[in-house]
């Protein structure tokens, strides 16, 4: 499997992930903390992936997390400032 095989599943990996964070967010289930339940640790595996000159149309698709991750995190501390512990 060739450097832009593997990105791609990764990306498909990562953005199941990011689908299940904005599913837990919508229906307001903090969870379990864990590592793969922060923004944070899919936003280092995509910059890690984006540090490796990928194809045009895999880095959109990266990019495009990125977005996603940043609405995520803004959504989730708006709601941690609306609904302190």
């Amino acid at each position: 499997m060739n450097h832009a095989d593997q990105a791609a599943r990764d990306l498909v990996h990562i953005r199941s992930m990011i689908l299940q964070l904005e599913h837990l967010l919508h229906d307001d289930d903090t969870g379990e903390a864990s590592p793969v339940t922060s923004p944070d640790y899919w936003r280092s595996r995509i910059t890690v992936l984006l540090a490796t000159n990928l194809p045009p149309a895999l880095e959109t698709k990266a990019r495009v997390l990125l977005a996603r991750l940043d609405t995520l995190s803004a959504a989730s501390h708006s709601r941690t400032q609306q609904h302190p512990h």
